[in-house]
């Protein structure tokens, strides 16, 4: 998705959560300097899913016993943070790991070592994690909400599971497959239950 297509929604997204862009565009510089131009190209992460079935993990609480029931043959795996950890036990090593480092860092510096792309998203929340964990990342894609620097992409999206769908979209996924998400989920805080169904409206968005 160009940013000029994503912009509008951005700013409704920022209104809607009273997020500051500044912090934002702090963030994309931050994760900019860390990167210091080590970042891996799209190209990369294109060549793990153009073309095939790719099954995205949210890290809704049923995750496990879908994948237990999932019969997908060479399917692609993109994981939501959280959902990373999940997959590791199960035996999957995910192609892709999409996080804003909010989620067990076990799992996806684990995934790293093992080959897992992991895509970092920088936003205003996110400093101090940022500085923290991405020097220990190896395989890593930078990726911001904002107007993306050189060097940083924006492929859309706001929460880790919607940002999971963006990209492989933007991969060239053959089909893409949703387990592990729960928009309806009562347990959540007022604030999770927004940010769920942004993550509808904009996992819709992206499939439409």
């Amino acid at each position: 998705m160009q940013f000029e297509s994503w912009e509008p929604v951005y700013l409704e997204i920022l209104e809607d959560f009273g997020i500051s862009l500044a912090r934002d565009e702090e963030a994309a510089e931050l994760l900019q300097d860390l990167l210091c131009g080590r970042g891996l190209g799209v190209s990369v992460a294109r060549a793990k899913i153009c073309g095939r079935v790719t099954i995205v993990c949210g890290n809704a609480p049923g995750l496990e016993r879908e994948l237990e029931g999932l019969q997908v043959k060479d399917a692609a795996f993109v994981a939501a943070d959280g959902a990373t950890g999940v997959l590791l036990k199960k035996g999957i090593v995910p192609e892709i790991v999409v996080t804003d480092l909010d989620g067990p860092f076990w799992a996806i510096l684990e995934a790293d070592q093992r080959g897992s792309i992991v895509v970092v998203h920088a936003h205003g929340d996110n400093l101090g994690a940022l500085k923290r964990c991405v020097p220990q990342l190896r395989n890593i894609i930078g990726t911001v909400q904002c107007r993306p620097p050189d060097g940083l992409y924006n492929f859309g999206g706001f929460t880790d599971g919607d940002r999971c769908v963006f990209l492989a979209r933007e991969l060239g996924a053959a089909f893409i497959r949703l387990v592990g998400f729960d928009f309806e989920d009562a347990s959540v805080t007022p604030r999770k239950k927004k940010k769920l169904a942004w993550a509808k409206k904009l996992i819709d968005l992206a499939l439409s």
